[in-house]
């Protein structure tokens, strides 16, 4: 299995002017540094909650459907990682000769309601992969929307405080943990794994 960035996100949850405020500074000469902080920050809270706070698309190439935890319903409905899901735009399979087959979208369902969202066949089986190694490819958008209001409050307010963190902490040391107040308000987006 493996989940690849296609298209990164257009925005990010902070914009540079919420932060510069949040910050107290108005010079524009460290506005390079701190929107490389509002994405690391932005980084750090997705993989914190193994979620995707602004939209982007994403392909993941799995061998065969029955992936532990992922497979659900007797076989059929397959749960996408990476929260929430917006949209599936393609599910393909490959043959043993390298050949692709786009499944036809009327024969499966999108949940973009459940948490982590899941395609659901209407009729029918998931698509047979011919190929014994990444025979099937999906495509499929996750995030809370494209702009930055779209991302939840709370963990907006994460990224700031953790990109203010890491502007006045600049002092080399490796990876801090994450701050009290940071911790506190992501703790209700993150998946429970059983």
């Amino acid at each position: 299995m493996t989940l690849q960035l296609v298209t990164p996100p257009a925005a990010e949850p902070v914009t540079l002017s919420d932060a510069k405020a949040f910050l107290r500074t108005g010079t524009g000469h460290e506005d390079d540094l701190i929107s490389q902080l509002i994405a690391s920050a932005r980084q750090r809270v997705e993989a914190e909650t193994g979620r995707a706070l602004v939209s982007r698309t994403y392909r993941e190439v799995l061998d065969a459907w029955d992936m532990p935890g992922r497979l659900a319903d007797s076989g059929r409905q397959f749960r996408l990682l990476m929260p929430p899901l917006l949209s599936v735009d393609s599910v393909t399979t490959f043959d043993a000769d390298d050949a692709a087959t786009v499944w036809d979208a009327g024969n499966y369902f999108a949940d973009t309601t459940s948490d982590p969202g899941r395609i659901a066949v209407r009729t029918g089986a998931f698509p047979k992969p011919g190929r014994a190694v990444a025979g099937i490819e999906i495509l499929f958008e996750a995030g809370y929307g494209a702009s930055a209001d779209d991302a939840p409050e709370a963990l907006r307010e994460a990224v700031m405080r953790l990109t203010a963190d890491a502007y006045l902490n600049r002092d080399g040391q490796a990876e801090r943990p994450l701050p009290l107040a940071v911790q506190s308000l992501i703790a209700p987006f993150k998946r429970v794994r059983l």
